[in-house]
C-alpha cells in the first residue's frame, strides 16, 4: 500500500507541476500577444496594415512569376491595384486631419497644419499611387503572355521605380548593413 500512496503522491506532484509549466508558457503567450495587438493598434495601424496588405500581395506575385502560375500573377497584380488605391483614402482622410502617420514616417520637419506642404506630398502621394497601379496593372497585362522574364523584369521595374523611390521619400532612413554583412557581399 505504502509504494502505491508514494507513487500516487508523486504522480500528483508531477501532474502539478506539469500543469504550472503548461500555464505558464500559455499566460506567457497571451503577455506576448498582447504585446503585439498593442504595438499595431498605434494611431497609425490603418495605414501599416494596408501596406502590409500590398507587400504580401507583392510578395505573391514574386511567388507566382517564380512558379510560371500566369494566373495568379494576374489575380495579385489586380489586388494590388485594388488596395493601392485606397492609399490615397488611408493617408489623406476627406474632412479629417491628416493623422500622424506623416510624423511617423520619419518625415523630419513636416508641418501636418499647413495645408500646402500637405497637398505638395498628397500630390506626391498620388504619383505614387498611380505609378504602382498602372506598374500592376501592366505586370497583369504581360502575365497574359506567359514569358516569365517579360514579367519579371515589370514587376522588379515596380520595385525599383516605384516601391522604393516611394519609401525612400516618406520612411525613415533604412539602417545600413552591418560591416560583417558588406564583407560577405550581403
Amino acid at each position: 500500500m505504502r509504494k502505491k500512496g508514494k507513487k500516487r503522491a508523486i504522480m500528483v506532484i508531477v501532474s502539478f507541476i506539469a500543469l504550472i509549466s503548461v500555464l505558464g508558457v500559455f499566460m506567457g503567450g497571451i503577455a506576448s500577444g498582447k504585446d503585439i495587438e498593442k504595438k499595431h493598434t498605434a494611431e497609425y495601424a490603418p495605414i501599416r496594415s494596408l501596406m502590409f496588405i500590398i507587400s504580401s500581395h507583392t510578395s505573391n506575385i514574386l511567388d507566382a512569376i517564380m512558379m510560371g502560375d500566369y494566373d495568379s500573377v494576374k489575380k495579385e497584380a489586380e489586388v494590388v491595384v485594388e488596395k493601392s488605391e485606397s492609399l490615397l483614402k488611408s493617408f489623406f482622410p476627406e474632412g479629417e486631419p491628416v493623422g500622424k502617420w506623416m510624423e511617423d514616417a520619419g518625415i523630419s520637419g513636416l508641418d501636418q497644419n499647413n495645408p500646402k506642404v500637405v497637398q505638395a506630398v498628397k500630390d506626391d502621394v498620388e504619383k505614387y499611387v498611380l505609378k504602382i497601379t498602372s506598374s500592376a496593372k501592366k505586370i497583369a497585362e504581360i502575365s497574359t503572355k506567359q514569358n516569365i522574364a517579360e514579367t519579371y523584369n515589370n514587376f522588379d521595374l515596380m520595385l525599383r521605380d516605384v516601391c522604393f523611390k516611394c519609401h525612400e521619400t516618406y520612411r525613415a532612413k533604412w539602417p545600413e548593413w552591418p560591416e560583417w554583412m558588406r564583407i560577405g557581399g550581403g
